[in-house]
């Protein structure tokens, strides 16, 4: 589904109704939900990828990489494999098991969905939290001289990939108050239809 959503035409529009379930859902809603129900199946799937290529990554590291600094980027890369394969379970499953697709239905399928994606951007600010958490450990290992981190990798952390977090943990914010607006409107449709359903 597109975030530039018209809630006042929709509002109006529903509140026009006598009942909220009279009239059942267009065509182009059950299909705008149908394809956000196989998009977020397709990302669910791509993150257990990504989730699993993690969990080799930090076996191929143990046998590999001695020392604090294997031990440390092994202990990251089964903590971020567990938390996306659980994050992405939590955030995608409830999406996919919706199935009430009455017209009130789809208003509660569209407001759970906005409610999920908040959460999802937030679990990804987390996560580039803890990359440069990560860069950190780094050059914590390297002051008191616990294990050997190359040149190359210090600067690859600290010059490449903690700007990058840091400019997405701000885009990311962004999202999450454009998001955070859009949950308001959907929470007063909502809320139209519960009354109107008690009447």
């Amino acid at each position: 589904m597109t975030d530039d959503f018209d809630f006042k035409a929709l509002a109006k529009s529903w509140q026009q109704q006598q009942t909220p379930k009279e009239h059942a859902p267009s065509v182009d809603d059950l299909a705008q939900a149908s394809k956000r129900q196989r998009r977020q199946r397709t990302l669910m799937y791509g993150e257990w990828l990504g989730a699993l290529v993690m969990a080799m990554a930090a076996c191929w590291i143990v046998f590999t990489i001695p020392g604090w600094l294997g031990g440390v980027s092994c202990a990251f890369l089964v903590f971020g494999a567990l938390s996306t394969f659980y994050i992405s379970w939590q955030v995608h499953r409830p999406i996919l098991a919706y199935d009430n697709w009455s017209c009130d239905g789809l208003v509660q399928f569209r407001y759970r969905a906005c409610q999920l994606s908040v959460q999802y951007l937030r679990y990804t600010q987390c996560s580039c939290i803890a990359l440069m958490v990560f860069s950190g450990v780094l050059w914590l290992l390297h002051w008191l001289q616990l294990d050997h981190a190359t040149e190359q990798l210090l600067g690859f952390y600290t010059f490449i990939v903690s700007p990058l977090c840091l400019l997405a943990i701000y885009k990311l914010q962004q999202k999450i108050r454009q998001k955070t607006t859009e949950l308001g409107h959907l929470k007063v449709l909502v809320a139209d239809f519960e009354h109107s359903a008690q009447n």
